[in-house]
């Protein structure tokens, strides 16, 4: 008898339980932001991540995600180079475009940063690239910087 009853109760339960409305908040925001600080830790000291590349690798590719749903037209999201966190030369140690434009129906696009071969020059030299957004998208307060570190070979003695 107290096993039927266990078990009318627990049927019970389960058929009552499972009727609850559940009403989630949702959002319905968009931002865009850098994958690479999403995945990647920040460097001591810092709120971004630092990725290090050689200064023969020719070009990085930094996803941009958007966090939104897709869009219909494609959007045009611009970035810059912080000052404070660059110690790299413009056109000299790398070259950016400032801009790149995320697809429709799609949520990435690629911040191409091209790093040409200054050869053996030793030490290193820093980038620090922040996204903007657009008007409608702003960037992730969180997620929006991520630095890049060009290494140079020390020369041949």
């Amino acid at each position: 008898m107290k096993k039927i009853l266990s078990l009318l109760s627990l049927v019970l339960v389960l058929a009552f339980s499972s009727c609850i409305e559940q009403n989630y908040p949702t959002w319905s925001g968009a931002v865009v932001e850098f994958q690479d600080a999403v995945v990647r830790a920040p460097a001591p000291g810092v709120t971004y991540p630092r990725i290090t590349v050689a200064n023969t690798v020719g070009t990085v590719n930094l996803q941009v995600n958007l966090v939104a749903a897709q869009r219909t037209s494609d959007e045009t999201i611009t970035f810059k180079v912080v000052p404070e966190g660059t110690t790299g030369v413009a056109g000299t140690d790398f070259t950016v475009t400032g801009s790149l434009v995320i697809p429709a129906n799609s949520s990435t696009a690629n911040a191409v940063v091209t790093i040409p071969n200054t050869g053996a020059l030793g030490g290193s030299v820093d980038v620090l690239l922040e996204l903007e957004g657009n008007a409608q998208i702003p960037a992730s307060e969180n997620h929006k910087r991520v630095q890049i570190r060009i290494t140079r070979p020390n020369p041949a003695p």
